[in-house]
């Protein structure tokens, strides 16, 4: 049964956001820049930072009924796919990475689909989320993404489905977990195993194989954040078991302004390229 408080008025930021363990709504303060300097350090070591238990005990049962009621809004598909995202290339060797094809399973509810009262819009809107995370990746502002589908997205997986070996395109994401699977689902990655001058097809062939040692892996649980730069560090969710499902919102942002994602992408990820009615999308902001 659905909660009777996402009926009632929205909560506020500092309802939601973990403040006691997580006071960054002055980022002067000497424990935030402590914690700014960890998160940092973090990205910097592993590409990686995860912040456990970064939302209140109240908002993130809020958020788990919330996902129920968007459920029923995903789109779902599957597709083979290398990690590029790229057609298969006939030229290449047959044992080069890419031509290593998995199955990708996706069901995502786009940003079109939240409600203005959402708890993940206030939070993805919310100047003082935006600026923590800025601060983390030490850049001084970040932008919401200039699409009304991918700025804020509802990933769900359920019993067999798997998000395989990949790259991001963007130089990084904001993945909050929601609901964690009853077995499975769990993130692994190979933190900057490419670089902006090699793309190491020799060690990424040994991901690919389950024979490559630096592997990490974060077993997120309810509530927790991850801020991941996956451009450069190969990374996965493994294939969930069992009837819970697993749910994650992810908060796209960029460095620049104006960004959309391709349309091609969309159309993947969505069922649709672009949306022309977005009155639907909230104006909120904290």
């Amino acid at each position: 049964m659905v909660s009777k408080q996402l009926k009632k008025a929205p909560l506020k930021i500092e309802e939601i956001i973990n403040f006691q363990q997580y006071p960054i709504a002055d980022l002067s303060q000497q424990k935030s820049l402590d914690l700014i300097a960890d998160c940092r350090q973090q990205l910097q070591q592993r590409g990686c930072c995860v912040l456990k238990n970064f939302l209140t005990t109240n908002a993130l049962f809020l958020t788990q009924q919330e996902s129920l009621l968007l459920e029923h809004e995903a789109y779902y598909s599957t597709r083979k796919t290398n990690i590029f995202k790229t057609d298969d290339d006939p030229t290449l060797a047959p044992e080069h990475p890419a031509r290593f094809f998995l199955e990708r399973t996706n069901a995502f509810v786009p940003q079109s689909k939240f409600q203005p009262r959402s708890l993940f819009l206030i939070i993805y809107h919310a100047a003082i989320f935006q600026n923590f995370i800025a601060a983390c990746l030490a850049t001084e502002v970040i932008y919401e993404y200039n699409d009304p589908l991918a700025g804020l997205v509802l990933n769900i997986l359920r019993q067999g489905a798997q998000h395989p070996w990949h790259y991001d395109d963007n130089d990084f994401s904001i993945v909050l977990m929601v609901q964690a699977a009853s077995e499975g689902g769990i993130f692994e990655y190979a933190p900057n195993i490419r670089t902006p001058s090699s793309e190491n097809f020799e060690l990424v062939s040994k991901v690919l194989h389950g024979c490559y040692e630096g592997v990490q892996t974060n077993n997120l649980q309810p509530g927790d954040l991850q801020i991941f730069q996956g451009k450069l560090s190969l990374h996965r969710v493994t294939k969930v078991v069992g009837n819970q499902q697993r749910y994650t919102a992810i908060f796209s942002y960029t460095k620049e302004q104006q960004i959309a994602r391709k349309l091609q992408d969309n159309e993947l990820l969505f069922g649709r390229a672009s949306l022309k009615d977005v009155s639907k999308l909230s104006d909120n902001r904290c």
